[in-house]
């Protein structure tokens, strides 16, 4: 899953949530709901480790093959040196990942994300204030907020603790 991160326009005026170019009649919302993405650590610690293990013996055979063959043993060496660089940038790029905050809107049919962001204060007061305008279309407000484009698989959650359906 990549993100990039970008600045969103928010609004509810004439009864209407407008994010970004999308608009969601407030008539026709039937679900409002916020989810959290954590970053996995514990599961790209657990991966670099365990491709270290197999790119540290890739190193050694280098070194071991350096006296039988330099050429042969260089390349290993480093290819392996290159793929632990990778590795590490990719744990990298996980641990400095922020928890996002999704504000997921039900119209007629699924769930759709229409706001994703680091800002959970900001998120909770766009949720409660949506929620306000639900009640009383007469409630406008506006903000120009960061947030993140999630790309890769649209993962779609029915109730507490389920498991999801995954779409392509």
């Amino acid at each position: 899953m990549g993100y990039s991160r970008g600045i969103t326009e928010v609004q509810v005026s004439k009864g209407a949530l407008w994010v970004a170019s999308d608009t969601y009649p407030l008539r026709n919302i039937a679900r409002t709901s916020m989810r959290e993405i954590e970053p996995d650590y514990a599961k790209a610690k657990a991966e670099f480790v365990k491709k270290l293990v197999l790119q540290l013996l890739l190193v050694f055979a280098g070194l071991a093959l350096m006296s039988a063959s330099t050429f042969i043993g260089f390349l290993l060496l480093i290819v392996g040196a290159g793929l632990i660089a990778r590795a590490y940038q990719r744990l990298q790029k996980v641990l400095n990942a922020p928890t996002l905050y999704v504000l997921q809107i039900t119209t007629s049919g699924s769930p759709q994300t229409a706001l994703t962001s680091d800002d959970k204060g900001l998120m909770d007061k766009i949720f409660h204030q949506l929620m306000e305008a639900m009640d009383n279309p007469e409630i406008q407000f506006h903000y120009e907020m960061p947030t993140y484009n999630i790309n890769g698989d649209s993962i779609y959650q029915f109730g507490d603790h389920n498991t999801g359906q995954v779409t392509r």
